[in-house]
């Protein structure tokens, strides 16, 4: 444990912010951060790491991820999950690399393997607002919208300023045709996010089926002004 206590003061007096400014540096070091959790919560939950140091440095692990975060901005899905999966090698609960891996596979619509990423997340942390999201959002893709409200309620319990939650849950509903209840979430969402411009394109849309069209146009104006 010492050993890898020293490798990460090393390595964060490299990239802390205070040395280095630009965003690089700090995206590193939130990376690096983020691993060296992940270490610590597995030395925790294990009697012992029988590897060497230098077989999980984080480092390693923070390079695959950043080859697949590249690779996701070009829309190469299929090639950024091999690097998401050297990273988990390397660091099995790198909970960053299982979000963005589970995203990955939902893109490409493998929604199965990306609900397993989110559920091993759930595992060691049933309260992680990201995967509960994400998972809500796989779930929702998959029609199935009452598992996907349940997700959402569950980030809601503890954070109702979570205006991504109160998004999904009113797409869901939505889909379920329930109009009213939908038009309640999309409120609470743009109240609490009034630049949320998803959220008031959606607001809209509820608003039309509704037959309120006036309103309905004061929502898809607001949106495309906040989107311009």
């Amino acid at each position: 444990m010492k050993e890898i206590k020293q490798a990460y003061r090393e390595l964060a007096l490299r990239y802390h912010p205070d040395k280095n400014s630009s965003e690089d540096h700090e995206t590193k070091f939130k990376q690096i951060s983020e691993a060296y959790k992940t270490l610590q919560l597995r030395r925790k939950t294990e009697s012992k790491i029988t590897k060497k140091f230098s077989e999980i440095y984080p480092e390693d692990a923070v390079s695959s991820y950043q080859e697949a975060e590249a690779l996701i901005a070009k829309q190469k899905y299929d090639e950024a999950i091999v690097f998401y999966e050297k990273a988990l090698e390397l660091l099995p609960q790198y909970t960053d690399a299982l979000l963005r891996k589970g995203n990955a596979l939902s893109h490409l619509k493998r929604y199965d393997e990306a609900l397993s990423c989110y559920e091993q997340i759930l595992h060691t942390n049933p309260k992680s607002s990201d995967a509960l999201n994400l998972k809500g959002v796989c779930l929702s893709d998959l029609k199935r919208f009452e598992e996907a409200i349940e997700c959402f309620d569950k980030v809601l319990s503890s954070n109702q300023m979570n205006f991504a939650s109160w998004n999904f849950k009113g797409v869901c509903f939505f889909n379920l045709g329930k109009l009213e209840k939908a038009l309640e979430c999309f409120d609470k969402a743009t109240k609490i996010r009034p630049d949320f411009a998803v959220a008031w394109l959606n607001k809209g849309g509820v608003l039309s089926r509704l037959d309120k069209k006036k309103e309905a146009e004061k929502c898809y104006e607001k949106a495309k002004k906040l989107r311009q």
